[in-house]
């Protein structure tokens, strides 16, 4: 395999930001441990612990959050980035490029689910609801096309630091988390958005600081992705044993009794293990055998589906479907929050709906106008949301006015942890009095 192929990959790690560090250039593995601390530490992180992977609101310690299911993901891209770098032989010597390579890809696959909504995908799936019924009124596109990724990049790119560019991460990392590398003005047709219009400046500028041409997926998210898949696959199905939703023999019966064979590991656990490995080395292989491919931003899967490992993975899909996912002890609290999230919306949306003059009165607290205009309801949806969000909407320069109001709200809807959105649904809804 050609070393020259995977230096040019290399080339991508770079310790460019959107903003120059206040600290200076410090070297690409500094600056990848440094983007690392920056997610670790960060308040969003830590509340993807109260976020669910598939059971909301579960009191189980051992049953996965978003937070214990990205750092499985992280692990797993750790070991697929260090299984390429093992494939490409690369000299040991340039130590630093490679840990900031393997340092890069561990770090985006913390970020990959930061932001999700709570309630998982059916609260992603009530807030296009929404706002698709609002369109008849008040058009907002970005919010009728809402998913978790557009709002995770607004988060790392915009609304998680002091100033207007988040975390302020390196390029190459904001880059690697983008699944989907346009907006609603440029996204091909039947696609999801990974950006919202809002925030697509900061997305061009990654780009023109790395060289990468917009639209094409950044090759280091496809290892984040694919760390994802292959994560979910083997979670998801160990939580349903950890429920009693199934069982080992359930398992066995599909995926044959060999596989769950293991003089020292419970059988489970030896599937697991198994499958992971098959999985990352069938990644790893497809990854360094199409790096032309790769570096084009030419777009496929890095498992294919056809091959013994993809056929597997398909199947323990569709297990999870037929016999996890449609299980009552997902269905109905998934259910509730999907109302929940709607209910929020309704209240919160009474602040969308508002006039821009009367929205300001709000923002300068005018105790005169407020009480003129019969805005006491109002003030007080006002003063709930967060002031750093507050401030990023004063701050904030792309979209109308009435744009830049509807992701205030939704940026304080999505960044709650399911037991917070409970909670604050119960207050308004005055079935809660705290």
């Amino acid at each position: 395999m050609s070393n020259g192929k995977f230096e040019t990959l290399l080339g991508l790690v770079s310790e460019k930001r959107l903003r120059n560090s206040t600290q200076g250039d410090r070297g690409l593995l500094i600056a990848s441990e440094s983007d690392k601390g920056r997610v670790i530490n960060s308040g969003a992180f830590r509340r993807l612990q109260q976020k669910a992977q598939v059971f909301p609101l579960e009191p189980n310690a051992a049953v996965r959050t978003r937070l214990t299911h990205s750092i499985e993901v992280s692990q797993i891209g750790r070991h697929l980035a260090q299984k390429i770098i093992e494939k490409f032989g690369v000299n040991a010597g340039n130590y630093n490029n490679l840990a900031a390579f393997v340092n890069n890809i561990e770090t985006a696959c913390l970020l990959h689910d930061i932001g999700n909504p709570p309630f998982g995908h059916l609260g992603e799936s009530a807030v296009k609801e929404w706002f698709l019924e609002l369109a008849k009124e008040t058009p907002i596109p970005d919010l009728e096309g809402f998913d978790g990724n557009p709002q995770g990049f607004r988060l790392m790119s915009f609304l998680g630091g002091a100033d207007n560019f988040g975390f302020n991460l390196t390029c190459t990392l904001l880059l690697s988390t983008v699944k989907y590398p346009w907006d609603i003005n440029r996204k091909p047709k039947d696609k999801k958005i990974g950006i919202f219009s809002t925030d697509f400046y900061n997305y061009q500028l990654a780009c023109e600081n790395l060289g990468w041409e917009q639209g094409k997926k950044f090759p280091f998210m496809r290892l984040m992705d694919t760390a994802d898949e292959i994560a979910y696959s083997m979670s998801d199905l160990e939580d349903g044993l950890e429920k009693r939703i199934i069982t080992d023999d359930d398992l066995k019966k599909i995926f044959g009794e060999s596989s769950f064979q293991s003089g020292v590991l419970s059988p489970f656990i030896a599937f697991k293990t198994k499958v992971i490995n098959q999985a990352v080395t069938a990644a790893a292989n497809k990854f360094t055998n199409s790096l032309d491919a790769i570096l084009a931003g030419e777009d496929f899967d890095l498992i294919d589906p056809d091959s013994e490992i993809g056929d597997l993975l398909g199947k323990v899909k569709q297990f999870a479907i037929a016999r996890i996912y449609s299980d009552d002890a997902a269905e109905q609290v998934e259910l509730a929050g999907r109302s929940v999230i709607k209910g929020l919306l309704n209240h919160f949306g009474e602040l969308i709906k508002l006039s821009e003059e009367d929205f300001s009165d709000l923002v300068r607290n005018d105790a005169k106008s407020i009480k003129n205009k019969g805005l006491d309801f109002q003030i007080r949806l006002y003063r709930r949301l967060p002031k750093s969000y507050c401030g990023k909407y004063l701050s904030e320069e792309r979209g109308t006015e009435r744009q830049r109001r509807a992701h205030l709200i939704v940026d304080f809807i999505s960044g709650m942890t399911d037991d917070f959105a409970l909670e604050t649904y119960q207050i308004l809804e005055g079935i809660r009095i705290k």
